[in-house]
């Protein structure tokens, strides 16, 4: 299935700093610790961290019904620059979601929103995918205008 995690192993979030609006010195903060899942919610069966980074994977056994995040639930963010570094192994999809929210009827791990596709073909990586919603809004590359309801 297309918008599943599907046999990979995800490496994300080496660094990944957002603006934090409880602090008036404007310095960045640190999302992920690699150390543990603190600050974090996640399917432990689904999401661990290896080698410091935080890591997904799907295996036979816990094949997926609807796509699992990693939820950052460390704060309130208003405007952000998110730095992250990711590999790819295999034939996968995957992304990260930002300015998204949760969907309580796919599930306690199900977020809906805005995504930065990680996928092995060069037009996916990167680019505005709308989870839970109109879907592809941009590849890689494109200049869009959208307005409410546009779809690719």
């Amino acid at each position: 299935m297309r918008y599943l995690f599907a046999l990979l192993t995800l490496c994300v979030f080496a660094s990944a700093h957002a603006d934090d609006t409880n602090k008036s010195d404007g310095k960045s903060k640190e999302l992920f610790n690699g150390r543990d899942l603190a600050g974090w919610e996640a399917d432990e069966r689904i999401w661990s961290i290896e080698d410091g980074l935080l890591t997904g994977q799907t295996t036979p056994d816990t094949k997926l019904e609807h796509n699992t995040f990693a939820i950052w639930t460390g704060g309130e963010v208003d405007d952000f620059h998110l730095v992250a570094e990711f590999r790819l192994e295999g034939d996968n999809n995957s992304g990260v979601q930002y300015r998204s929210k949760r969907n309580p009827d796919k599930g306690k791990y199900s977020i809906v929103g805005y995504q930065a596709d990680i996928h092995p073909a060069a037009n996916y990586v990167g680019m505005l995918y709308d989870e839970g919603g109109r879907g592809i809004a941009a590849e890689n590359g494109q200049h869009v205008t959208l307005g409410p309801g546009d779809a690719k």
